[in-house]
This record gives C-alpha cells, structure tokens and sequence, in this order.
C-alpha cells in the first residue's frame, strides 16, 4: 500500500510537470574566441529579472526553464556585452555566442559580490559565511561560535531566550543531537556553507512542537563536474581520553549531487555529584561519582538528482548506532537532624551496558511550476530508534535504625527493550501571487513505540523474575497538520502571518497493568512578524508564536522503575501537553547591534520533571506533572563588532524578570519570583594579515536567578582556542580549552513537599581538545550567489 501511494504521488507530479521541460545553453567567447568567464547571464519577462547566472571557466551556461518568450541579456562588470529576443518552446543551444568586449579586462576576473554578514529578513536572521572573515577551514561547529544570538559550550548549540535548538540542513531537519550532533557538523566545511539561518519564532511551515529555535545550514551548490573531500580528527583529554575521526565528500556530475558524512567516536567519561535531603528527623548527604565508557558512528548519505528540467528528486538516510558501559557508586550518609550524630550509611553500586540504533530515511521532491516561484516540495520520512540496556544495582544500608531492610541489603535487574517508529508525509507548496507569497501545506504524522521493562530479583543471588515491576507498555500517536501563511512587502513594511492547525490522537496501553487510555485534542497555532525598514540601516520588527510541548513518550507510562530501594520513576498518563505564547519586539541598526524586548507565557509546564519526597518512609518518587504556570519578561542585546581586521567580537547581554506559579501546592512552594541574567561574549583575534593565525576566548556568567520554582546559584564559564592554517589553508590545527574555571553543570535549591535539598553536579565540563581537519579535491564552489526570484521526533525519544 505504501509502495503504491509513493508510486502514485510521484506519477501525480510528473503530470503537473507537463510544461515543456526546457533548457536555454549556450557558449560565450570573445573576438578571439576565447572563453568569458563570469559573464552573468540574465532572463527577462515583463522587465522582470526571472533567474541569473555566471558562466563557468570554460565560458559555458545553462537555464533550466519553461516556455515562453524572454529576453536575454549577457553583462560583465557593468557592459552589455549582448542582447537577444528569444521565444522558448522547445531546448534551445545557442551554441557559440561571440561577444566584444567593451573595456580592458584581465583574462583572470575575480568577481566579489560580498553581501552584509547579518541580515534580518521578515521571519529570521540570515548570517553570510561568504562575507565573513576567516572561516575557511574552519568546520560549522566552529562557526557557531560567531553567529550572533548562537551560544556553543560544552558540545551544546542554544539560541539566546530559546529552550532548545533544531539543526537543518538546506531545510531538512538533522536527527543528531548532543555530542552526536557536535561530531556531524565538524565534519561539514565551512567553506562549503552559502548562509546559516537563525529562526527565533518558527513560522507556520514548521511543527509546532516545542519552544525552540531553528538553525538552517543551507550549503553551497557545487560547480558541475567537481568534487571535494575533508578529514578530521578530535582527540579530548578530561579525566578520561576521548576520541574521534570522521570525514566528508561532495561530488556533483550533470544532474546529480552526491553527499556523504561519516564519524566514529569511542573515550570514557566522568561525572560526579552531590547534594543534601533536610527530612524531619534526617539529613541525607550523598556523594556520587560515574564514569562512561562508549563509543558512536553517525553517517549522513544522500543524493539529489535532476529528472526533468523543472524536476528534481533526492533521498538522505540518517543513522547512528552507539553503544555504552556505566559504573556508578553512590555514598549515602545519614545524620540525625538534632545533634548531628551518625545515623547511618548507604551504599548504592550500579553498572550497566546499552545499545542504541537511530536510522533515519527521507525521500523528497521538488517541482518547479514555472519562473514564477511557484514550486510543490513532497517529503517522506521514516524514523526507527531501538535502545536497549541491561542495568544491575546493588544496596547496603548499615547502621539505621529509622530505614528498615531485611539483611540491609537489596539488588535487582532491570532489562530494558525499547522501539520507536515514526512515518510521516508533507506537501508543501509555495505560490506567490500579484501582492502575496503565499505557503500552503500539509503534514501527517505517526508514531509507535513499544516499552519492555523485564526486572530480576538478585538480592538471593538467584536471579527471579518480579512480575510486580515487569513493563509492557505501547503507545500509538497520529497527527494530522494543515498550514498557511503569506508574506508581502508593502513600501517599507514586510508583513508575514500564518496559521498552523494540528489534530493530535493518542492511545497508551499498559499492557502490564491492564490499562488503556485514549485522548485526542485539536489546537491551532498562529504566527506573525512585521519588520519596518525607515532607511537601509535601521530594522524594526515584531514576532508573535504560539507553541506546544508534548510529553516524552515515556513520560506517560504509569509503571514504576526503580534505580534503587529508595528511588523510582513512575510516568504519567494524565500528563497534557505544555503551551506557550512568545512575544519579541526588536530593533536592528546596520546589522551589528540587536536590541530586543521578550515576553513569555507557560500554560501546564511540566518541565524536567519533579521529585516528590517521603517524610516517612524515605522514598523519592520521580514523575511528570502539569505543576506550574508562568511567564518571563525582559529583553536582549546583541552586538557585533568586527570594524578591525585583527578582532572579531559578539557579545549578548539578556536579562529577563520570572514568575511561576504552582498547580500542585503545598508539594511544591505556592510561588516564586527571579530573575535570570545571562552575558556572553566570544572574541576573536587574528595575527596575521591572511588570518591563517587566530586566537580566541569566549566567557559566559550567569547570576543567581529563580525559575520553574527552584533556585539556581551563579554559574560562569571560559573557553579559549588557538587555530592554525597550513598548506593554502587546507589543513587546519586547533587547540580548543574548555571550561577553565571547572564550573558546575547545574548547582540548585528547591522544595518538594515542605523538604529542602540541594544538588550540584560536574558533566566533566574541563579538557582539552586537539582537532585537525584537511580538506581536499576540486574547490570549485559558487561564491556569487544573485538572488533569483524563487531564492528564497527525535527530541521526544526519551
């Protein structure tokens, strides 16, 4: 069935393609008929500039079009060197054009049509790469590091006032995340990279899901009959080694585009934390350290190809196959809360193994309707993720007379098998009409997963299985999407509005304790932007969203999981989906200094989760709840300096004033409310006139502040590089120093059924990292690139 609905989409689309498939081609040589390199080649309709080009070294061109009457005009460096009427109704191969040139011009033309580094177009920030100094050789996890409003530490991406981030690539979303992303961008070029799109307030296009951000790479079209090539390697040393290697290669033929990315990973990790339980009678101060032994290949292949003139169809896979050993120890000691006397000690072992599969395939298609813009993009995708993992921990409490366990000793098993499946289908059409660009679609959506939790008693040292903590459980959810949106300039106004509704079906099964439920719920979503342009170098611009957070599918099983006698997490079916409303005001001047003023508002925030304490009996339950609602208020500030040659700096103060509200009383506190204050700033200095030296740091500080109804204390960071450039800058060294002030990861307070704790933590933040890339083959990448006038689920695993 799916084949032949595949088949009959593809068919459909052959059918619009009716329009004459065409091309216009031709050869430009001068007098001496020698070839002209860089002559741009112009197609006319209406006085309307409908597409451009530049000829290739060999002076050769080629438009792909459909019927009608033009007009061609060929110029370089202002002279038109040739004009031509030309009736279009069938291939067209001018041949030989001959043209004079009109003014004395070197056989060797470099042509520089550098565009601004920051632009902001009505819905997003565009970043040139091409206009920015000193980004060759470098890879794009590197890059981020200057994009303004993009903040890189520790292997995280983050976008200043967003909660997370989606990574895209020439529209198409990457399914890495964490440390796997981080190895797949450092095997992407820089060079390779046309523009990088920071999208605050996602348009109506996109999911509604979660409050985040996007970043859209969006590559270079490679020159025909050329290829290129990078290798990389990342040695880390924390307290434990990491290692990493990988590679890239881009090819392009005729009518085909080939791509490839590959890595491989493998070290060891450490983490320790700590933290302090005021119970009535009771204080608990743990202490514990992991450690993580894993390794990782990620690979990203795919292919596009031209079937037809206006046609082009392409597929990517995506996958990630990794796996991990876990050795965590735990010290629990135990005082009486009125004299501080010894009460007792808990020792808590745990080690395990994991495996985990994330594959990732899409087929697209793109149909371009006429010269217009007006163009049909089909894309079919489907996820499979598997985990799996074997975990056994051992318990000893000694010494407590209020904590009662037989032998003082407990040990279990927990065998974990988990399956997500994800199919989804999109249409997307763009149609731009008289006053409007309109964008219209639609998307379906669905997605299976499948829990088996097996645990064993081992406390005899027999392993037997407990079917009390035994866990089937199954989870199916549909979503059917429809959207619109236009946008129009209007004299010095851009306006763009949509409207994105989504009608969501879910039914979880607890196989194990015989429970089933079904919900469904229909909700709408609209967006907005307004930009005012007074003069060239001022920008005015408002963005309204309106967003939703669905639950992890985990998070909705009802079953308990222990971790260890005194700890178990347990989901919630009653769980709804989180909301959010985000308003931004902003101000741009001459596309370096950003200003902006935010405003916020949670509806049924779940956030990472609560901890609900025991007085009695000890136990920490960890759950999913709707418990709090809130909204932030403040503003940010961005700026860019870069007016010397030898210093590039971006910097970002924000400053946002925070009140929640608790739904779930007196467990948690009724209210609180902060402030969070966050200052970035990353520093670039070159030692050279060809900037093939440079040298860098980067400080973030965040002050105490309050938030989701806990406190969290103040946290700075510093980072510093060094980067070299050898051999026509094909092989780049870069000596990368991590959190030098060895920083917390998380350092807060909060209160959980009138209980107060603390807990603090390292994720191994410091090393040192060592990365060498060499990028190699043809180099021959469009730099120039006019704009035309048709320019333009994993992150719920857990």
């Amino acid at each position: 069935m799916k084949k032949t609905i595949l088949i009959f989409i593809f068919i459909v689309l052959a059918i619009v393609c009716n329009a004459q498939n065409l091309q216009l081609l031709g050869k430009v040589v001068d007098d001496n008929d020698n070839p002209v390199e860089f002559a741009e080649i112009l197609l006319l309709q209406n006085n309307t500039v409908l597409q451009s080009q530049l000829t290739d070294e060999t002076g050769q061109f080629l438009l792909r079009l459909l019927q009608g009457k033009f007009s061609m005009i060929i110029r370089q460096l202002g002279d038109t060197l040739y004009m031509e009427n030309i009736d279009i109704t069938q291939t067209v191969d001018l041949g030989i054009v001959k043209v004079q040139l009109k003014s004395n011009m070197l056989q060797e033309i470099t042509v520089t049509a550098q565009k601004k580094i920051i632009e902001r177009r009505t819905d997003k920030m565009v970043f040139n790469v091409a206009s920015m100094p000193g980004t060759k050789s470098s890879d794009v996890m590197e890059l981020f590091r200057v994009v303004p409003g993009v903040v890189v530490s520790n292997n995280a991406i983050a976008i200043v006032g967003k909660g997370s981030v989606s990574v895209m690539i020439n529209g198409r979303s990457i399914k890495f995340s964490g440390d796997e992303l981080a190895n797949f961008l450092r095997t992407l070029r820089a060079d390779d990279v046309q523009k990088i799109e920071v999208v605050t307030t996602p348009p109506a296009k996109y999911d509604a899901e979660g409050n985040l951000g996007l970043i859209n790479i969006v590559m270079k079209k490679t020159t025909i009959d050329t290829w290129n090539a990078a290798v990389f390697g990342n040695y880390r040393q924390a307290e434990y080694a990491h290692g990493s290697l990988g590679g890239s290669f881009n090819y392009q033929r005729k009518a085909l585009s080939f791509y490839a990315n590959a890595s491989y990973g493998n070290g060891k990790s450490y983490m320790d934390d700590e933290g302090v339980i005021f119970y009535p009678t009771l204080k608990w101060e743990n202490k514990g350290d992991y450690t993580n032994r894993s390794n990782s290949f990620n690979s990203r292949i795919g292919f596009d190809v031209d079937i037809y003139n206006n046609w082009t169809v392409g597929a990517q896979y995506i996958g990630s196959l990794g796996s991990s050993n876990n050795h965590n120890n735990n010290h629990t000691a135990l005082f009486n809360i009125t004299d501080n006397s010894d009460a007792g000690l808990i020792a808590t072992k745990t080690s395990g193994a994991s495996t985990s599969g994330m594959h990732s395939g899409n087929i697209h298609s793109t149909v371009q309707l006429d010269s217009l813009g007006r163009k049909i993009n089909v894309d079919f995708d489907i996820l499979s993720y598997n985990a799996n993992s074997d975990a056994i921990y051992k318990s000893n409490t000694d010494g407590s007379t209020d904590i009662q366990i037989p032998n003082g000793f407990a040990s279990a098993g927990n065998i974990l098998d988990r399956k997500i499946t994800n199919y989804a289908a999109q249409i997307d059409v763009e149609h731009p009409i008289k006053i409007i660009n309109l964008n219209y679609g639609v998307k379906l959506s669905f997605t299976r997963t499948n829990n088996n939790i097996q645990v064993n008693e081992l406390s005899t040292g027999v392993p037997v299985n407990d079917p009390d903590q035994t866990n089937k459980f199954l989870y199916d959810e549909k979503i059917q999407a429809f959207y619109v949106s236009g946008n129009t300039q209007l004299g010095k106004w851009g306006i763009q509005v949509g409207l994105r509704a989504e009608n969501t079906q879910f039914t979880g099964n607890s196989v194990t304790m015989d429970t089933v439920f079904n919900k469904s719920y229909f909700e709408i979503f609209p967006t907005a932007f307004f930009t005012f342009n007074p003069n060239e170098a001022n920008i005015f611009y408002t963005e309204y969203s309106r967003r939703i957070n669905r639950p992890g599918f985990s998070h909705l099983n009802p079953f308990r999981s222990y971790s260890s006698p005194y700890y178990y997490f347990a989901g919630n079916p009653e769980l709804r989906p989180m909301f959010t409303d985000n308003l931004s005001i902003g101000y741009v001047y001459n596309y370096q200094f950003q200003l902006a003023f935010d405003y916020s508002r949670d509806k049924d925030n779940f956030g990472g989760g609560v901890v609900i304490l025991d007085k009695d009996g000890y136990t920490q339950k960890g759950t999913r709840l709707n418990y709090l609602d809130g909204y932030s208020v403040g503003g940010r500030i961005v700026y860019v300096f870069n007016k010397l040659s030898w210093w590039m700096s971006q910097n970002t103060l924000s400053a946002y004033y925070q009140h929640s509200e608790s739904k779930i009383y007196p467990l948690t506190p009724k209210s609180s409310d902060g402030y969070e204050v966050y200052f970035y700033t990353n520093n670039i200095f070159y030692f050279n006139k060809k900037q093939t030296v440079s040298a860098g740091f980067d400080l973030s500080i965040a002050p105490a502040k309050t938030s989701n109804l806990n406190y969290h204390y103040a946290q700075k960071n510093l980072n510093a590089f060094v980067k070299m450039l050898f051999f026509d800058n094909q092989l780049s060294v870069t000596l990368t120093a991590n959190n030098l002030l060895r920083e917390y990861s998380f350092n807060w307070r909060g209160e959980s059924n009138g209980i107060l704790q603390y807990s603090r933590a390292y994720y191994e933040p410091r090393f040192f990292r060592l990365s060498v890339s060499y990028s190699f083959g043809s180099k021959k990448i469009n730099v120039v690139q006019r704009k035309v006038s048709n320019e333009e689920e994993k992150g719920r695993l857990n």
